[in-house]
């Protein structure tokens, strides 16, 4: 069984990675819907793409925050 306190203090630096990959993710596929509409209407796959490049976008924010946040000293 792995120590709890080892585990406590890589957790945190795990969940951050995901979230970095998540905001990439989310900004590319994005950024492909939103130039690789094809032709006729397409408010509906604009609209998705738009949404998924700002939700990247806001991941990135809380990435950064995190990242800047100081764990109290015990």
């Amino acid at each position: 069984m792995e120590d709890p306190k080892t585990v406590v203090k890589h957790e945190p630096r795990k969940s951050l990675i995901i979230l970095f990959a998540a905001a990439i993710y989310s900004i590319i596929i994005g950024i492909v819907v939103l130039i690789g509409l094809g032709s006729g209407d397409t408010d509906m796959a604009e609209g998705a793409g738009w949404i998924l490049v700002a939700c990247g976008v806001i991941s990135l924010v809380y990435y950064v925050l995190a990242r800047k946040q100081t764990r109290p000293l015990k």
